[in-house]
């Protein structure tokens, strides 16, 4: 091997360590925000077994994906409980992304519609599901108050034109209602506005999400559930509806490569761009 050749291969090996270091510093400041802890968990978990398993993730899941521009952490967060929620086969990871979307500051409220915006998209049981390991998140927090995160409300909120749809509700549709009860009483009328009322679901109630963060959580439970490219495609639409960008669009479905898979990313990537060339 040249001089040049051993010269231009220390240099690329350099390079390929510093941005390692990046990456890894990225990661960690975003996990750390996430987890309120200087040294998060998943760094030691799986020394035993799968030592570097870790560090990939903090890498490539939080440096590469997660601390990339374009969406604010605690949208961030949203989109992963929407996720986790459609797929419905993750409960640790939904309840470790609950408590990290109250650590960046998500409201209760945030949170629980999220969710409840999903059984759209993947169905009662999945909705269910996850208000199970909400409801065991919210009722593990600290006696004290913590601070009022976006989208809380204070006691006694009622839904805007809240009604009794109760009666319309099949089995599985009572049990999402008593575990939504059990969270926060008020919410139940939400949910019945929600589901049997057919409100306008550009309208954000109750200090919810807003009508852009909706879309987006939408977005993130259909490229997630990865069969309803129409759906999707009419989400994308609505992103772009409610005054938000095509980065909004592209980040979330991104996003999606670490809670979904890559090949769920790339189908929802395929059909923003459809939505993009005709817009």
């Amino acid at each position: 091997m040249s001089a040049h050749s051993s010269a231009s291969s220390a240099s690329s090996a350099s390079s390929a360590s510093a941005d390692t270091h990046d990456r890894m510093e990225r990661g960690l400041r975003t996990l750390r925000r996430i987890e309120a802890t200087e040294r998060p968990g998943i760094l030691d978990g799986f020394q035993d077994i799968a030592p570097g398993f870790g560090e990939l993730i903090v890498g490539f899941a939080f440096g590469d994906v997660c601390s990339r521009p374009g969406l604010e952490l605690p949208t961030r967060q949203l989109v992963t409980v929407a996720a986790l929620t459609a797929l419905g086969n993750a409960a640790p990871q939904l309840e470790f992304h609950v408590r990290g979307a109250r650590n960046v500051g998500c409201g209760r409220r945030d949170i629980v519609e999220t969710v409840l915006q999903v059984s759209d998209h993947a169905g009662f049981p999945a909705t269910l599901e996850a208000l199970g390991v909400v409801r065991s998140v919210l009722a593990a927090e600290a006696v004290s108050p913590r601070s009022t995160g976006r989208g809380d409300a204070g006691p006694g909120a009622k839904a805007p034109g809240a009604h009794d749809g109760v009666g319309a509700i099949g089995g599985v549709g009572r049990q999402v209602l008593a575990a939504v009860a059990a969270i926060d009483p008020a919410l139940a009328d939400f949910f019945v506005e929600n589901v049997f009322g057919d409100p306008d679901p550009a309208v954000p109630r109750g200090g919810g999400p807003d009508p852009l963060t909706r879309a987006i959580v939408s977005v993130a439970a259909c490229t997630a559930v990865g069969t309803r490219r129409p759906q999707l495609m009419a989400h994308v639409h609505e992103i772009l509806d409610a005054g938000g960008t095509r980065q909004d669009a592209v980040e979330t479905i991104l996003q999606m490569a670490v809670y979904a898979g890559v090949p769920a990313a790339v189908n929802g990537l395929n059909a923003a761009r459809d939505v993009f060339r005709t817009r």
